[in-house]
């Protein structure tokens, strides 16, 4: 028990010294890891178009609109990322990216240019990966907490779940199951977080990263051509950096 009793000092003067250095090398640091995971998310889904055959109101194979009535997706089962940051100059730093997403809709219905409804139209997932790329901006702070701002170019890869058309698969429910498609989107996203950079806490921050993407699909129910969306969403994580 003495022999355990004369160690904490020990232990505790390891525990500083280390918290020390810590401080030390993260002032001193040019690369940085930042770890995190989405505690909330709101998204939503534009119109899309493409081609389409024809419908009541609105005749004739050519591109068609549709709007889903509720439009609102939400964060399924996780959002994870991963951000490397090199700095550059005294404030500003290099940024790249790479985030694990998965959006889903809701059951709802949909309704065409003309008029028409579909309904119902059930719920989809949209899952993939998205990299990011772009310079990101630490403001000058003399408390423990460090904020900074960041443009990305961001670029998404992912699939679409639940695209069966019944009128060409010849068989399931419409929107129910098939084939996963794919979907690249593009976009010009700002981000915005503040983390601690001393203290206890030292490394860990929340963020807030924005998705707003012009999207290109496969086929997707009835539209087999192809088609046209833009899908925004604003991930609200918490993070972990690393200085090295």
């Amino acid at each position: 028990m003495k022999n355990k009793l004369s160690k904490i000092p020990l232990l505790m003067l390891f525990v500083f010294s280390s918290y020390a250095y810590a401080d030390d090398s993260s002032d001193q640091s040019v690369n940085e890891l930042s770890f995190g995971i989405t505690v909330s998310a709101n998204g939503s889904l534009t119109s899309a178009s493409g081609m389409h055959t024809a419908l009541p109101g609105n005749l004739g194979t050519n591109v068609k609109k549709g709007t889903i009535n509720d439009n609102t997706v939400t964060n399924k089962d996780y959002a994870i990322s991963v951000d490397y940051y090199r700095k550059i100059s005294n404030n500003v730093y290099f940024n790249a990216g790479i985030t694990e997403s998965s959006m889903k809709t809701k059951d709802t219905a949909a309704t065409f240019e003309g008029g028409y409804v579909v309904t119902p139209f059930p719920s989809f997932t949209t899952k993939g990966i998205t990299l990011n790329l772009g310079p990101s901006y630490r403001f000058d702070s003399s408390s423990s907490l460090t904020p900074y701002i960041g443009l990305n170019v961001s670029y998404f890869s992912g699939k679409v779940t639940n695209t069966n058309y019944p009128t060409v698969s010849g068989t399931g429910t419409y929107g129910v199951g098939g084939p996963e498609t794919k979907v690249t989107c593009w976009g010009l996203n700002p981000n915005l977080g503040v983390y601690a950079n001393s203290g206890l806490l030292k490394g860990f921050g929340v963020s807030v990263k924005s998705q707003n993407l012009d999207c290109d699909g496969d086929s997707f129910r009835s539209f087999t051509q192809g088609y046209k969306t833009e899908f925004k969403n604003i991930l609200y994580s918490i993070d972990y950096r690393v200085f090295f």
